[in-house]
């Protein structure tokens, strides 16, 4: 990639970022201006989640939990603090949220077999393939009972730079259903 793409895609998230609320917060629904802050909040999960042997995070997705969750509909993660277990259960309890990041993270860069050669020799260059990408939020976790419990990780949908949107609060709440609620 050369540096031309590198700004490009630079000034794509400078946009990007200049669109949203502050960095603790998540857009209501309905609203492109009504943002609520969730640092501070709590995360309290009813009903206990298993993490697999030698895993991370369960997901979570319409209300039920998920081995593979749709990369086109919002999703939300748990996360602990390691892998080298035969598996943890994630009791239902209380988390106080300690920070709320905003992210967006590139899954995809497929390589295109055709490359072509008016944008090369025009000096555009973007490696012949599309990026694609899943913005959304990190919520960390704290909680004196489950220390190992690190984060809740939603997501929007998979798409690419222009289409993007993080999840408001209200698709958040219906991605964990009856199995968590985020309070403030």
């Amino acid at each position: 990639m050369n540096i031309r793409s590198l700004v490009g895609i630079g000034l794509v998230f400078l946009l990007l970022a200049g669109c949203r609320g502050g960095g603790s917060s998540v857009r209501e629904a309905g609203s492109l201006d009504r943002y609520i802050d969730l640092e501070g909040g709590r995360v309290v999960l009813h009903k206990p989640l298993h993490v697999s042997a030698g895993e991370a995070r369960v997901f979570l997705q319409d209300g039920k939990v998920v081995g593979a969750a749709n990369a086109y509909a919002p999703q939300c993660d748990f996360e602990i603090d390691r892998v080298d277990h035969q598996g943890v259960d994630i009791q239902p309890g209380s988390f106080r949220i300690t920070g709320v990041e905003h992210v967006m993270e590139e899954v995809v860069r497929a390589e295109s077999p055709l490359r072509v050669a008016s944008l090369t020799l025009a000096g555009i260059d973007d490696g012949g393939g599309a990026s694609q990408y899943f913005e959304g939020y990190h919520f960390w976790l704290a909680s004196p009972r489950q220390p190992n419990v690190l984060r809740m990780t939603c997501l929007g949908v998979f798409a690419e730079p222009g289409d993007l949107y993080a999840p408001t609060l209200q698709e958040i709440r219906a991605t964990l259903g009856n199995i968590a609620t985020i309070e403030r």
